[in-house]
């Protein structure tokens, strides 16, 4: 293990970050936004944690007992439709945090959206009663959440939209690009099973849809893994709902950027 790489074994599983040490390894991109302060409380209150596929980070109507900043895999979010059946809401990799939510109503103890690692991953762990006590005095990283909130509200909102305009092929192309460019990767280790669940359409309609983006030499399909090799057909496929969600990341997280150029590190 590298000097930058440190961390300490804690004793609630996972490994405690040293913050000096592991600033720079950190690979979540909105904590590589704030200013090196703010970061060094952060990861002091942090551990380092495996995220497993299938794992449940947050139950369905159950305190969240942890936020994560996901460094490496794919969380989806889903709402429930019905007894025992979840769709796909929105998706977090490096770029985003799982549990923000908390942030505007940590006195909820029935957060209404379950949270499940679809592709498995690293992430920096936070207890939720740690994480409210210094948010007070961390107010850049407080702005980030904030900003990248916004971006959530308009990635479910045109979600909604989405799903009752769109066809399954259009949506799934959405989903696909969504899904690459949160885990910063063009393979994506998931099933048809799996895709349909999020989607909340029948496997047999994922399976024709796959099938369509691999003849046109989008991607390539294998057993429990996709990979894109042509983002620019997938691109042509898909709805302009996946540009939207882009930009409006794009727009929230530059500005972020603009105010506070030079302060991050």
């Amino acid at each position: 293990m590298t000097k930058a790489q440190s961390a300490t074994v804690h004793p609630r599983g996972g490994q405690r970050v040293v913050p000096v040490l592991a600033a720079a390894a950190v690979r979540n991109r909105l904590l590589q936004l704030v200013p090196a302060r703010e970061l060094a409380v952060i990861l002091q209150a942090a551990d380092r944690v495996e995220l497993k596929p299938r794992q449940v980070l947050h139950h369905w109507r159950l305190p969240m007992d942890y936020v994560y900043f996901v460094e490496s895999g794919l969380v989806s979010v889903s709402a429930k439709v019905d007894d025992g059946r979840f769709i796909e809401a929105w998706l977090i990799g490096a770029e985003g945090m799982v549990g923000a939510p908390y942030l505007l109503a940590p006195d909820d103890t029935s957060p209404p959206h379950r949270r499940v690692v679809q592709v498995g991953g690293m992430a920096l762990r936070i207890r939720t009663t740690a994480f409210t006590a210094i948010m007070e005095n961390l107010p850049a990283l407080r702005e980030v959440l904030l900003r990248y909130i916004n971006v959530v509200l308009l990635q479910t909102s045109q979600a909604g939209a989405c799903n009752s305009l769109h066809s399954v092929k259009q949506r799934l192309a959405r989903w696909l690009l969504l899904a690459e460019r949160a885990l910063d990767s063009p393979e994506l280790p998931l099933t048809h099973a799996v895709l349909a669940q999020l989607l909340g359409v029948r496997r047999a309609s994922v399976s024709e849809g796959l099938d369509a983006f691999e003849r046109e030499g989008g991607i390539v399909n294998a057993r429990a893994a996709i990979t894109i090799t042509d983002q620019a057909m997938l691109e042509k496929a898909v709805c302009s709902c996946f540009g939207l969600i882009q930009r409006e990341y794009d727009r929230q997280i530059g500005g972020f950027c603009s105010r506070h150029a030079g302060e991050t590190r």
